[in-house]
């Protein structure tokens, strides 16, 4: 059991970089600079340490981005939008650069918009630490994020001027872990906006023997045609985004994630609930839910979209939305902003402005 005094401590530390990079400007400075009227965007890195069931300490890495001053404020309360990658991704999927004049970046879009924004790192996966392939499962990443949110949480009247709610934003692997730490630990945070995932019972066009041979490895790697076949839309592809995605942006996936997928999918499709539930705790996730489902996502099928809400049946409000034209790796494709606009709507509404 993790030492929840030694979590707090740490908390602090970490918290306290993300607060000190925020209000690190004294009153006298910022008044000095004019920094009341426009505005700056604060950018760092914030590491998380966590514990998993081996007893060894790991290190999970975040970036984050906000905006102080000008229409956004300095010190006022907004919400904090925790976002964890999908699976051979890491934190970039929510940060691509400019590409053909085109902007791939949701955290920037977000900051624009006066949200704080924490992209994380999951284990396994960029700057964060690599643990054992086999140690990483499901359940070690639910727990490595619900102590990254405690150690936000924890840090109490040093992190609530500035943060006043959390929603987790998760795409894919991201999404099926925000689901399994929501039912494991409750209402970790305010609100859940899940992406580039569906529990309702469906068959995934994939062959299980496709990942016979990357599960060799303790970090599955899938190949880069593979990869452009499953998170790609052509018709609103930019094929040189697909290029730099598989030259740049691809990580390993951690072996024990990837046999619980697989045991996922098989549940979904010979339509088992008790599985599906059993699975992926999606049943006890007791905050506010947005669901996206891409309209030509093969793995996550927007032909489950009317399924999908029944599912997340201790949820006080579940909004399911398909986004036309468009693949599996949401952020990716030249519609993106449709699914972006639609994300700070539903957080406005639901967690107040």
């Amino acid at each position: 059991m993790i030492d929840r005094k030694r979590a707090w401590k740490r908390g602090l530390r970490a918290v306290g970089a993300l607060v000190a990079a925020a209000t690190g400007l004294s009153w006298s400075t910022v008044a000095e600079a004019g920094l009341l009227s426009p505005s700056i965007t604060i950018r760092e890195r914030v590491d998380f340490v966590v514990t998993l069931s081996d007893d060894q300490d790991y290190t999970v890495v975040g970036r984050l981005s906000m905006k102080l001053g000008g229409a956004c404020g300095l010190f006022e309360d907004r919400t904090l939008q925790v976002l964890l990658h999908g699976g051979t991704y890491d934190h970039e999927y929510w940060d691509g650069p400019p590409i053909n004049g085109e902007q791939y970046s949701y955290a920037d879009y977000m900051t624009e918009r006066c949200y704080a924004v924490l992209a994380l790192d999951m284990l396994g996966a960029g700057a964060s630490s690599a643990p054992p392939g086999d140690l990483v499962d499901l359940a070690e990443s639910a727990s490595a994020l619900e102590q990254v949110l405690a150690q936000v949480r924890c840090a109490g009247p040093f992190w609530d001027p500035l943060f006043d709610k959390i929603a987790l934003v998760g795409h894919s692997m991201g999404t099926i872990t925000s689901v399994y730490a929501l039912g494991t630990y409750g209402p970790i945070a305010d609100a859940l906006v899940a992406t580039g995932w569906a529990h309702a019972p469906r068959i995934i066009p994939i062959d299980p023997e496709a990942f016979a041979e990357p599960l060799q490895q303790p970090y599955v790697v899938i190949p880069p045609p593979v990869r452009e076949l499953l998170f790609y839309y052509p018709p609103t592809s930019d094929p040189d985004v697909i290029a730099y995605d598989n030259a740049n942006m691809v990580s390993g996936l951690p072996r024990g994630l990837m046999l619980d997928v697989l045991d996922m999918m098989t549940a979904l499709a010979i339509g088992d609930p008790d599985g599906i539930h059993a699975l992926s705790r999606v049943d006890q996730v007791e905050v506010p839910v947005l669901s996206q489902l891409g309209q030509y996502d093969i793995l996550a099928s927007a032909d489950v979209a009317a399924q999908e809400a029944a599912f997340y049946s201790s949820s006080p409000d579940v909004t399911v939305e398909v986004l036309p034209d468009i693949g599996h790796d949401l952020n990716l494709h030249l519609n993106r902003e449709v699914g972006w606009a639609q994300i700070d709507a539903w957080l406005a509404a639901t967690l107040g402005d």
